[in-house]
């Protein structure tokens, strides 16, 4: 039997073995069916059908019934399906909060290096790098915002807000570069939970959870800033984050 080998891949990824995946889609293809009937139109080895149809029955993917032979049909396809799924997206969850866990300790021994990127493409990276991992407060002043990266920043920043992560911004209205202006203010003032209009046009800093600080600089050519020019600083350090949010704080108070 010819097999979608699309299907067989996605079962495999879901935790299947490679003839189990064969199996299981074939008894959605042939309904229900015995184990020596499964073994040829999967092409299976007889002396592994048996191991696999435990297992499969045992993991909730096939049901079977106690005739003469055993007769096994395969449990609804959307069923089983959103089953493995969530507990695939439960398992990265978990260990996307160890791996974060285990990041965020080694932020915690204030190691001092400062790390330069350079280009509006990386700055950006980093930045809603920096916003998906928030947790708990995101801080941004400046107005140096680019074409290619408002819309992503955006949508990080709505995710961020979901999570109940506070947002705070200092801007101005727009920005002039190059390729025409940027509306800051309409493009992320949905996406943040509070708002000032103030701040140099010519730069811009992010605080996440007082834990890391990322500075940007430009180049000016004619009061326009060269994108291809930016030149920043991360430092993944409590105690400078921390010292840039008392100014972010006083500007806000102020």
């Amino acid at each position: 039997m010819l097999l979608d080998e699309k299907t067989l891949v996605t079962l495999q990824r879901l935790g299947l073995t490679y003839y189990g995946a064969r199996i299981y889609e074939t008894l959605v293809l042939l309904g229900p069916s015995d184990a020596t009937r499964l073994s040829a139109e999967a092409d299976v080895p007889r002396t592994k059908v048996y191991d696999i149809l435990r297992r499969l029955e045992t993991e909730g993917w096939i049901t079977s019934e106690r005739t003469r032979p055993i007769t096994y049909t395969a449990r609804y396809p959307r069923e089983v399906l959103e089953e493995r799924k969530a507990e695939f997206n439960a398992a990265v969850d978990e260990t996307a909060n160890d791996l974060s866990m285990l990041y965020d300790n080694q932020m915690d021994k204030e190691n001092p290096r400062v790390w330069l990127l350079r280009g509006s493409g990386n700055v950006t990276v980093k930045l809603l790098d920096m916003i998906s991992r928030s947790k708990k407060s995101i801080m941004l002043m400046g107005s140096l915002y680019f074409a290619d990266e408002i819309g992503p920043l955006k949508t990080q920043l709505e995710y961020a807000k979901k999570r109940g992560v506070t947002i705070r911004l200092i801007t101005q209205k727009s920005i002039q570069l190059k390729d025409g202006e940027i509306d800051i203010l309409g493009q992320l003032s949905p996406a943040v939970s509070e708002v000032k209009v103030y701040g140099p046009p010519y730069s811009k800093s992010a605080i996440v959870d007082d834990r890391e600080l990322l500075m940007l600089f430009p180049r000016l050519d004619n009061n326009v800033p060269d994108e291809d020019s930016i030149v920043a600083i991360w430092i993944p350090n409590t105690a400078v984050a921390s010292n840039w949010a008392s100014i972010f704080n006083a500007v806000w108070n102020a």
